[in-house]
């Protein structure tokens, strides 16, 4: 097993009511899994997480990347403005 920290910016962060928390995933688990583990975690934030951009360690990252012992996941929502 293995550790991940995860950031929640801007509405992704109002919604769960955190800006971060740390999951629990097996090791080789990959950004979808822990996707898929958060929205468990986070019910409300299920209809904002596929319009979601995912980063691990300051990079963007696709959905089957793979995360490592204390990589941070950021969760980033789309951004709108004039």
């Amino acid at each position: 097993m293995m550790q991940i920290k995860v950031l929640f910016f801007a509405r992704a962060g109002e919604i769960a009511g955190a800006r971060h928390t740390v999951l629990v995933l097996r090791e080789g688990s990959t950004v979808d899994a822990a996707v898929g583990l958060i929205a468990e975690r986070f019910p409300g934030l299920v209809d904002l997480l596929p319009s979601c951009r995912f980063a691990v360690d300051e990079e963007f990252a696709s959905g089957s990347d793979c995360l490592q012992e204390n990589s941070t996941l950021a969760v980033i929502p789309p951004v709108s403005g004039g």
